[in-house]
């Protein structure tokens, strides 16, 4: 019977608004209200953050975001929410609106997090490739030059799409753009190498890996790639950068891997960096001795350690090094036959401690093992030679893959053989295999003794110059741990809050590094944020995952700087609880986390661990009721501005959100109550739903979206429904079919077919009315 009584409330108000929205022009220009717009955005902003949201609830909220551009041309907040609504929940083709949303958002310092959601959904909007190509040429003319960030990643969409014709010279040019808009680009670079590579300099390549490291230091495989790069010859043998380099690869690998042992690709291609340096071999004698204390051995480290003090002229403690060395591998031998590795001590007779009937014997030993390993093979062909047995070294080169070792020993046979040509070009071979081994040291030896010489194919110093110019002289970091890096803090303006007053806050993030912080997929920091809050006091409450974004700035932070994430604290079960609990004393701490993670014990933290997660705590005083208190604040609606008015009306909507809740339970904490106060609330409210001023209704109706409605409060909701101003019909068509049932579709039907308001109209049809016409939200002029 009750709802009933609704309908046709309903429907008499209706009858009598249908003449007055046939008569008034559409949209009357001329409205402005930032504080309707923001309550606007209040609504669209909810509905986006909801778990549960779909694809009417994603149509409701752009139809609130255009309505808060309507009213407040200077909201340019919305557009982030508004991209992340008409790209992901929508399911209409918004692609002029979301045109519009990315001219008006893209800038120097955009998130570029709904950026590239945006254009991805464009793109998949068009069908053919000739469109992708045509919309990716448009944007880089529209948006190009507002972050040279964006202009990379467009520029790069468009070569992808080129490059899938044959030979297409646009899409290298497209590709050589985006990389010199962004240094960090991996797909460009990785594109340039795969269709121009031989016009990338060495000095490029490094460069570009250097980069990598720098945009995440913890990325092992990109702190091995420059060693290795820079320790090679076509990265122009920089042994001292790939000395440096191998360093900041075993503290990397001690610092993600406490309890591993320092790996042989490390240490090795370290210490026979180190061996090859002007002024440093003493690292291979600590690099050596290190391995020495964790219990370990490895007779090649031990063989570059020998040879390196002999380099600095100790032939004594050369010679120690070597013999100490030796008889540990005869007595692994002994006692570890199966686990020997014959070929290394074979290796070692024939180039750490020369020895041609030592090297001959555990080379045939090897060989024996391993007949079908190159390797085998050729050392035991160098060992033959060592042996003046040279015919059956050849047959043996002649029947297995040539590597550096059987071609050092070819090039002696050649020399035996006379043809010293033939051998100098050889050893030249030889050594251009793997310039820094002690195998190339012993192949320019033999050059050097035929009057030639080995000269590097490119020039280190050029290189070495060219990184020096992009990151200073210290062109390798010192490996610092992620905590000495980035620094958090979570910040709140003010620690006490009144009811009703609306705070925010913000997370620092702070460079403490002395390179450029890049937050992006890759990076140390992927911009992952989440917010948990945990409520204390007259309530007791945990609100796991309050806050959940993804950031992408537009530029990166520099060293001693720091980046502001602005944080809508106040939003989800939070902003419900302190909204429905006005008397309530409420403790709140809010935890920020960086790429959060779960742990093996189910707890939330961040994916870099040692960085502590960052909380901030903030109080929420109940407010003190008087009757006294609540008489004035009624009585200030009839003589207060328009902000007393909208402040008591929000107060007033949580008295009676809070005598709903305690109502037929034992209440949660201390609070006033009396017999006369819900129908003094509810005519304050029918009180301010009546009010001259539109924004006063529009505030008023939006702080009840929570509330209840009682047949009462519907009916005075209702009478907006025939308000002049569209932004108060909206609202009230808005809250009504919230609260009703089925019967409320059929004034949704003729809202949808008669109201002056476009914005009105497709509120009503997004609410569920039928769709009268082809309808659909369009940018804001």
């Amino acid at each position: 019977m009750l709802k009933s009584r609704f309908f046709l409330v309903f429907s008499m108000l209706f009858c009598c608004s249908l003449s007055v929205w046939a008569q008034s022009p559409a949209d009357p220009g001329g409205l402005f209200s930032a504080s309707a717009g923001e309550r606007f955005y209040e609504i669209a902003y909810e509905l986006a953050s909801s778990p549960d949201i779909g694809g009417a609830e994603a149509e409701q909220a752009i139809i609130f975001l255009t309505a808060t551009m309507n009213l407040d041309s200077r909201a340019n907040y919305v557009y982030p929410v508004m991209l992340k609504l008409a790209c992901q929940y929508s399911e209409r083709d918004y692609s002029q609106l979301v045109h519009h949303c990315l001219e008006n958002y893209v800038d120097g310092k955009a998130d570029l997090e709904p950026v590239q959601v945006a254009i991805r959904y464009l793109l998949e909007q068009l069908d053919s490739r000739e469109e992708r190509e045509a919309l990716l040429g448009e944007m880089l003319n529209d948006l190009g030059g507002k972050s040279a960030v964006l202009d990379s990643e467009l520029a790069t969409r468009l070569g992808l799409l080129m490059s899938e014709k044959t030979d297409d010279p646009n899409a290298v040019n497209a590709f050589w753009f985006a990389y010199n808009k962004n240094k960090y680009n991996k797909p460009a670079f990785a594109k340039l190498a795969e269709l121009v590579g031989d016009q990338l300099t060495p000095a490029m390549y490094l460069e570009h890996i250097r980069l990598r490291l720098g945009e995440n230091p913890l990325d092992i495989e990109a702190a091995m790639s420059f060693a290795q790069y820079a320790e090679s010859a076509q990265g122009g043998q920089l042994y001292e950068t790939a000395a440096d380099a191998y360093e900041y690869c075993a503290d990397l690998f001690r610092f993600l891997y406490p309890s591993q042992a320092l790996p042989a690709s490390i240490y090795l291609p370290w210490a026979i960096s180190s061996y090859n340096t002007q002024r440093n071999q003493h690292r291979c004698l600590k690099i050596a001795e290190q391995l020495r204390q964790s219990g370990r051995f490895d007779i090649l480290l031990e063989a570059i350690a020998g040879r390196a003090a002999a380099k600095t002229g100790n032939q004594q403690q050369a010679a120690g090094i070597l013999k100490a060395a030796e008889d540990k591998a005869l007595e692994l031998v002994d006692y570890e036959p199966r686990t020997t590795n014959y070929e290394q001590l074979a290796w070692f007779y024939c180039f750490a401690s020369p020895d041609a009937v030592k090297a001959l014997q555990w080379a045939n030993k090897a060989f024996s093992i391993e007949p079908n390993s190159p390797t085998a093979a050729a050392i035991l062909a160098y060992s033959l030679v060592m042996n003046q047995q040279t015919e059956w070294a050849r047959t043996i080169i002649d029947s297995y893959e040539h590597n550096q070792i059987a071609d050092l020993a070819l090039a002696q046979i050649q020399l035996a053989q006379g043809q010293k040509d033939s051998a100098i070009e050889t050893l030249r071979s030889a050594i251009a295999r793997d310039p820094g081994a002690l195998e190339a040291e012993r192949a320019k030896e033999i050059l050097a003794q035929q009057g030639a010489e080995y000269i590097p194919p490119i020039d280190p110093d050029i290189i070495l110059s060219a990184l020096k110019d992009s990151f200073g002289e210290a062109v390798v970091p010192t490996f610092v741990s992620p905590e000495k890096i980035i620094s958090v803090q979570l910040n709140v303006r003010g620690s006490e809050f009144s009811y009703g007053s609306k705070f925010g806050g913000t997370i620092a993030i702070t460079n403490n590094s002395s390179e450029p912080l890049i937050i992006s997929d890759d990076g140390l920091f992927a911009g992952n944020v989440r917010i948990d809050a945990g409520i204390s006091g007259d309530l007791t409450k945990k609100i796991p995952n309050l806050i959940s974004v993804k950031i992408r700035p537009a530029l990166p932070v520099e060293p001693g700087r720091s980046i502001f994430i602005p944080l809508r604290l106040l939003t989800g079960e939070l902003k419900q609880t302190l909204f429905t609990y006005p008397q309530a004393s409420l403790d709140i701490e809010f935890t920020a986390y960086l790429d959060p993670v779960i742990t093996d014990e189910g707890r939330i933290a961040n994916r870099l661990g040692d960085i502590k997660p960052a909380s901030v705590l903030v109080k929420r005083p109940g407010v003190e009721l008087t009757g006294k208190y609540l008489r004035n604040r009624f009585s200030s609606l009839s003589k207060g501005r328009q902000g007393q008015k909208i402040k008591t009306a929000q107060l007033f909507i949580g008295l009676l959100a809070e005598q709903h809740a305690m109502a037929n339970r034992e209440p949660l904490y201390r609070f006033m109550h009396a017999d006369w106060m819900p129908d003094m609330l509810k005519s304050a409210l029918v009180h301010n739903l009546d009010d001259n001023d539109w924004v006063v209704k529009v505030n008023t109706m939006a702080g009840m979206l929570s509330l209840p409605l009682d047949y009462e409060l519907i009916s005075a909701v209702a009478k907006n429904l025939n308000d002049t101003h569209w932004p108060a019909r909206m609202m009230a068509v808005y809250l009504l079919a919230k609260n009703q049932n089925s019967n409320f579709g059929k004034v949704l039907d003729w809202t949808a077919r008669y109201d002056s308001s476009k914005l009105v109209r497709d509120m009503a049809i997004a609410l569920g009315a039928g769709v009268p016409e082809k309808a659909g939200v369009e940018p804001v002029k």
